[in-house]
Formats: structure tokens, sequence, C-alpha cells
């Protein structure tokens, strides 16, 4: 008897000294003999399958670590990387008129396959800069923000804005004068074709809170958008949180909190589960769970650090909630008031914060740690300038800024065009509105 034959017979022994005899069918009458013919052929496919199945566990049992399902990789063990998207989205405005393009792209190859135009909000800076958000990679939600006139009563109100790249510390803004300007979100589902060569854009009405705070997010089957809420007027905050819509039937959740703080960086981790900026952490809100409070419903999972400048990195979660994707950075003195910043894409345990790979690594040399040098970008505009963008659906594949941007496959990272480096135009003729970019998939 070989060791295989030898292990099937242990292993069928088992299941059968624990098999229930009141649970076991009495025999029935046979069947009629057109039935029994199907019986009779099933039946060894039946029992094919079961050794099969047998085979499968102690074929699994014996692999090597490193050939293992993600779902059951060991504690400290890093993401594999997972199939790619096939298309990514990405948005930039055209200068000088600063109109904003939805450009799908090969993800393979960066190509552009085909464009959409977006509508503009004008907002007291100009025009907006619109988001967007993937659940597949055919499927996008854009928000574009910007003013509208709705009345005439005069009021006062301050509210937190999320942090974006143009302020990555996010901003308290105070707004004194007549009520009929309003801050409104507007959202378009873009659908790309299957063979992404066209892509309709269409509005969509989402029924979100009317004190949504950031641009939403969509989860990865399409079934929902998440989003931070805050509703804050002159004499403080009520309450901030986040938002859950179910798109199909408009069915709304919310998770709030009165303590002091607001939800940053919103993302999914999985279908079940948002990730969420919390003061310099981040939480892990699980929506399949009962219960209203923001705080009591979610737990701290390990996350990125604040930097010098008190900036913390955005962070997103796998769809096994195993692991962390997010950034670093270090700067080492060179002299002369000029630093080395060295700046990485990591992944880490969500759990334990063990740092489980180096994903990428950026490196810019001779940078000036003065902020008034004209038309040289500072060191602190390099802390801030390398980021995770987008997560694929499984493993890692990832979207990045990091003193440019790219894809990365694993490890192996691939620069793309379509989204240009802010750090590039700090100090140019060019307005902070017309070179914004970002992307999704």
């Amino acid at each position: 008897m070989t060791e295989l034959e030898e292990r099937l017979r242990r292993d069928l022994e088992l299941v059968s000294q624990r098999a229930d005899a009141g649970s076991i069918r009495p025999l029935r009458v046979p069947p009629s003999r057109r039935r029994a013919r199907a019986v009779r052929w099933l039946a060894p496919v039946a029992a094919v399958a079961a050794v099969i199945g047998v085979v499968t566990g102690v074929s699994l049992a014996g692999r090597p670590q490193g050939h293992r399902p993600a779902s059951v990789l060991s504690p400290g063990q890093p993401e594999p990387a997972g199939p790619m998207p096939r298309f990514l989205v990405t948005l930039a405005a055209t200068y000088p008129r600063n109109a904003p393009w939805a450009f799908v792209r090969d993800s393979a190859t960066g190509a552009v396959l085909t464009s959409v135009h977006l509508p503009a909000l004008v907002t007291s800076e100009g025009s907006s800069s619109p988001s967007i958000t993937a659940g597949d990679d055919r499927t996008y939600i854009i928000t574009v923000s910007g003013q509208e006139v709705v009345g005439k009563a005069t009021r006062t109100s301050t509210f937190t804005m999320p942090p974006t790249p143009r302020y990555p510390h996010g901003r308290t803004v105070i707004t004194r004068g007549p009520a009929d300007v309003v801050t409104i979100n507007r959202y378009y589902l873009l659908r790309v074709a299957a063979d992404g060569r066209s892509a309709s854009l269409s509005r969509l009405d989402i029924p979100l809170s009317p004190h949504a705070t950031d641009g939403i997010t969509l989860s990865p089957d399409d079934s929902k958008v998440a989003t931070a809420v805050q509703s804050c007027h002159a004499g403080g905050c009520q309450y901030t949180g986040i938002q859950v819509v179910t798109l199909a039937t408009g069915a709304s959740r919310t998770w709030t909190t009165t303590a002091g703080g607001a939800p940053f960086s919103v993302s999914w981790a999985g279908n079940g589960h948002v990730a969420f900026q919390w003061h310099q952490g981040y939480r892990l809100l699980d929506i399949t769970q009962p219960g209203t409070n923001l705080l009591a419903s979610s737990v701290p999972i390990a996350g990125p650090s604040a930097v010098a400048t008190g900036f913390v990195p955005p962070a997103l979660v796998t769809s096994d909630l195993r692991a962390v994707i997010t950034s670093t950075v270090q700067n080492i003195p060179e002299g002369h008031g000029r630093d080395t910043v060295v700046a990485k894409i990591v992944e880490l345990d969500a759990r334990t914060g063990q740092l489980l790979a180096v994903l990428h690594t950026a490196t810019a040399r001779g940078v000036t740690t003065r902020e008034d040098v004209p038309g040289q970008p500072s060191v602190s505009e390099y802390d801030q300038g390398c980021r995770i963008v987008a997560l694929g659906p499984t493993g890692v594949q990832a979207l990045i800024e990091c003193f440019g941007f790219g894809r990365l496959d694993g490890d192996q990272f691939m620069a793309l065009p379509g989204v240009p480096d802010p750090i590039t135009y700090i100090g140019s003729t060019v307005s902070g509105s017309d070179f914004w970019g970002t992307g999704a998939w």
C-alpha cells in the first residue's frame, strides 16, 4: 500500500467513526428504471469526486507555504500579487483651460483606449478636482464637488475638509455671508465597454447625507458606497461619522460619534468592512454587525504613523483583512540645508504592524530643507509625495504616486502616464488647480 493510499484509508476511517447513525437515511424502495440508470451513472462520479476532494485536501496540506491560497497564508507572510485589473482610469485636467477628462487606459501599458469629458462645477478657487472610485475594472463612480445657489438668508458655518493632494493636512473652512452659496457633490457613473474602447458617463443620484465631506468609495462588488459625514456649524460639530448606502435600494446606514475628530481616507476592505483614518491611526468598521456608534463598532488596525510634518499617509487594507498597504518616508541629512528623502510603499501586517515587505522605494537627493526657496520643492513636500492611490480586488496590485505615478505588480513597479507629479509643479507658473490628477482601478 502506498503512502497516499494509507493516508486516504486513515482519513476515511476517521470520517466513518464521526458518522451519526441517527442522521443516516433509511433504505427506500428503488426508483423507476429510467431514474435508476441516472443514479447508477452518478454514483461512481460522486465517489470519484469524494476521493478527489480528499486527495485535494492532502495535496494542499503538503504544499510549500508559498503556494497556498491567500486565505490560508500564515501570519507575517507577504500578500501575493493577485490578478491585475484589465483597465484603469485616470482623471486629469488640460492646461490652460483646466477641462477635466477621464482617460480609460490599458493597465499593462498605460495606453489610452478612450476618453470622456467630465462636467465641472465652480468653486471659490476655480474649477473643482474630481475624485474617482472603482468597484470592478469596468465600473467607476466619479465625484465632482462645487458650489450652488439655493437661498438668500445669512449664515456663518465652519467645517473640516478632508486631506487632498493639494491640502494633505485637510483644512478648516469658515463660510460667512449669504446662505445661497452651498457646497454640493454630484456623482457620475462611468461604465467601460468589455474591450475598453468606449465608455459611457451618466448622472447618478445617490441618497447621501448633505453633510458628506469626502468623495465616495465604491465596494468591490459595486453594490454599496461609503463616505465620511460631518455635521458642523458655528458652534462646533454635532457629530461625525461614516455613511454606507446600498445603490440598488437606496437603503442607508450611518455610524456616528460625538468624540472629537473626524474620519478621513475612507476605503473598502472587501465587501463587509470599511477602513478609515482616525486621528493619527486607522480603524476598521464591520458593517455587517449591529450598532451605530462609529468607535464602538470599529477596531484599531496597524497602519502608518505620522511623519515629522504631522502628515498621516493614506493606507488601504487588502480584501482578506490581512495586510495594510501604505507609505513611509525617511529624511537623511546631507548637510548645508539639504536632505536625501527615501520614500517607500510598504506592506504591514494589519494585526501586528509587522513589516511584511517593501514593495517600492523612491529616492530624492539634494532636497532643500527650507520652505521659501522659489521653484524648489522642500523636504516637507517630498514627505507627502508618496502614497497609495488604489488597490486591486485581490492581492497586491496597486496604483501609487511616489515621486511619479505608476502601478505595482507585487513589488514590481511600472511608471504610467496620465497623472502629473505635484512636486514637479511646485514653484512653477502653472496654478495648483491645473495639474491635479488621480486614478483608480
